[in-house]
């Protein structure tokens, strides 16, 4: 009952049922004061029954049907109190089926959300191996257009050997040339003849080095070409492994999402949890207070019936000593009659 509600109170609201010609129950004197708990008001109403007879100063017939009505009205309460017991308990049980079937869409959701999780973690984990796969394609390029660019730069410093030396021939040549002519002033048939051999085999000596410089050439070119697809092949693979990180950040993200779908699901969960727990608990003290006036009406019955049994009791003894007494005074009539007839 909340602060405030008194005996008086609940006297004045009581009055006021009854001067409007209705009977005095709980629930009508707490829809009058607009407070107080069922227990408490019972109790007070119960105490305002007892006073009423001493209030109105009845005579007895009129306290007993006072009584009777009151008995009337508690038997009344008690089946209202009866009746929203079983209200209570339906409601409570609605309210556990209910309970129960939010909690299995509830583990079915989680378990929903679960399956996702472990297909993200496998998809990622495939993400990652691509990736992985990409980076040593990778390496492996860069260690192949390593591998060609000093191919590339032994060939081109063969190359530059070669024309060195093919230059240090020619002048060697040269030389040998003028050192002949010089010798060959007594012999110039054999010596202009030599000359010519000589020049034959220098011909012979720059075309083969002008071959092998061509060769030096193509073989350049052949190298500058596998580096230049080397170099495509290395920017393509980049290009994928940008995809497979932009995939993989996508992924991230999606997770981040879901796990946050997951915590905002389970917090919600737990608040409609807790709001259950409260009205269960608010129902289960009401529930209590029932039970407790139940008990308290219960308690009553049988001081009542006790009480009833005392006067009986004691009504019994007055009926046995009434008795007595008209025996004794039957016993004292006759003894006089007798001692009235003795001459």
């Amino acid at each position: 009952m909340r602060t405030g509600v008194t005996l008086i109170d609940i006297t004045r609201a009581a009055d006021q049922l009854l001067a409007e010609g209705e009977r005095p129950t709980v629930d009508g004197v707490r829809k009058v004061l607009g407070t107080g708990s069922p227990a408490t008001v019972n109790n007070l109403l119960k105490e305002y029954y007892q006073a009423l007879p001493t209030r109105l100063n009845l005579p007895a017939a009129i306290a007993t049907a006072a009584a009777e009505l009151y008995q009337k009205i508690r038997e009344t309460a008690q089946g209202e109190v009866a009746e929203q017991q079983e209200i209570l308990q339906r409601d409570l049980a609605a309210d556990r089926e209910k309970l129960a079937g939010d909690r299995n869409s509830f583990e079915s959701d989680r378990s929903s959300l679960k399956q996702q999780i472990i297909a993200l973690s496998s998809e990622k984990q495939g993400l990652q191996e691509q990736l992985s796969s990409s980076q040593a394609k990778g390496v492996g390029l860069e260690k192949a257009l390593s591998e060609q660019t000093e191919r590339a730069a032994t060939a081109e410093s063969r190359a530059l050997s070669a024309t060195e030396e093919r230059e240090r021939s020619a002048t060697k040549h040269a030389a040998e040339v003028v050192h002949l002519r010089e010798q060959a002033e007594g012999n110039e048939r054999h010596l202009l003849a030599r000359i010519e051999d000589q020049k034959t085999q220098n011909k012979r000596i720059i075309s083969e080095r002008e071959k092998e410089s061509a060769a030096a050439q193509s073989r350049i070119a052949a190298l500058e070409t596998a580096v230049s697809e080397g170099s495509k092949a290395l920017a393509a693979t980049r290009g994928d492994l940008a995809t497979v990180q932009r995939d993989l950040t996508r992924e991230r993200e999606l997770r981040t999402e879901v796990e946050a779908a997951l915590s905002n699901s389970q917090d919600r969960l737990a608040k409609e949890q807790q709001a259950w727990t409260t009205e269960r608990d608010r129902m289960k003290n009401e529930l209590l207070l029932e039970q407790s006036a139940i008990k308290q009406l219960r308690q009553e019955r049988d001081d009542a019936m006790r009480e009833a049994a005392r006067q009986e009791g004691k009504a019994l003894a007055l009926l046995g000593q009434l008795e007595e007494v008209r025996g004794e005074l039957v016993a004292q009539r006759n003894s006089q009659d007798r001692v009235a007839k003795t001459p």
